[in-house]
């Protein structure tokens, strides 16, 4: 008898619960696949925000009004894609994470202490991911514009200006061909615009409107929706 023959692999129930688990949320995954179009970018003292309307579960439109753009604190915004579930727990944890934070410290928490909340969240769970990709921005006084790309493992990438969702390569080139350092509001708006716009022109997942938010440094956010032709 060979020495292999004695030695029998064992696996814990834990362990085996883990790969079923896995297994099974790649099988969902390639079944109801969610697609949007986020974008986000710096501008003059402010933080512009903007994603499409439309949810999907793979070919089908589940929704044409979804919320995919959030209010976190007054300075601070996030936007959303991937699984619904998922992402809308997100918002609630840090909502409630941020907020109880400046009420112990009585002042706006900084965006990247609010990144980093969201971060840690995310990593703790990487054996199961949460299936979300997320762009949160704001402005504080001590940092000024903040806009930080935030993937489902926890990574944080800040940047002049980023997209998440499957229309996300349409974007970019919109992105890249346009951005410019110091743009003013209505610039960065125009190019959001027409960045999302350009994503649901060829991107199946994405459409029925846009939702905009514009982040200052002084003064209320402003949102607004636009509506656009398909």
């Amino acid at each position: 008898m060979r020495k292999e023959d004695l030695i029998e692999p064992t696996q814990s129930s834990l362990v085996n619960e883990r790969i079923e688990r896995r297994q099974y949320l790649n099988i969902q995954s390639e079944t109801f696949k969610t697609g949007t179009t986020t974008v986000g970018l710096i501008c003059k003292d402010a933080v512009i925000l903007g994603t499409d309307k439309r949810a999907t579960m793979s070919y089908f439109v589940a929704s044409k009004t979804s919320e995919k753009l959030h209010k976190i604190q007054e300075h601070l915004y996030m936007t959303i894609a991937g699984g619904v579930a998922d992402a809308q727990y997100l918002i609630d944890v840090l909502r409630a994470e941020t907020t109880l934070y400046q009420l112990k410290k009585e002042e706006p928490i900084k965006v990247k202490s609010a990144g980093k909340i969201l971060s840690n969240i995310l990593y703790r769970n990487k054996m199961f991911p949460y299936q979300v990709g997320l762009i949160l921005g704001g402005v504080t006084e001590e940092e000024g514009p903040v806009l930080l790309d935030i993937g489902a493992y926890g990574s944080i990438l800040p940047d002049k200006f980023c997209a998440v969702g499957s229309g996300q390569n349409f974007s970019y080139g919109v992105l890249e061909a346009k951005y410019k350092d110091d743009l003013t509001i209505e610039e960065g708006k125009d190019i959001i615009i027409k960045a999302i716009s350009s994503s649901i022109i060829r991107d199946m997942a994405s459409g029925n409107g846009i939702d905009i938010a514009v982040i200052k440094k002084d003064g209320p956010a402003e949102k607004i929706f636009i509506s656009i032709k398909e």
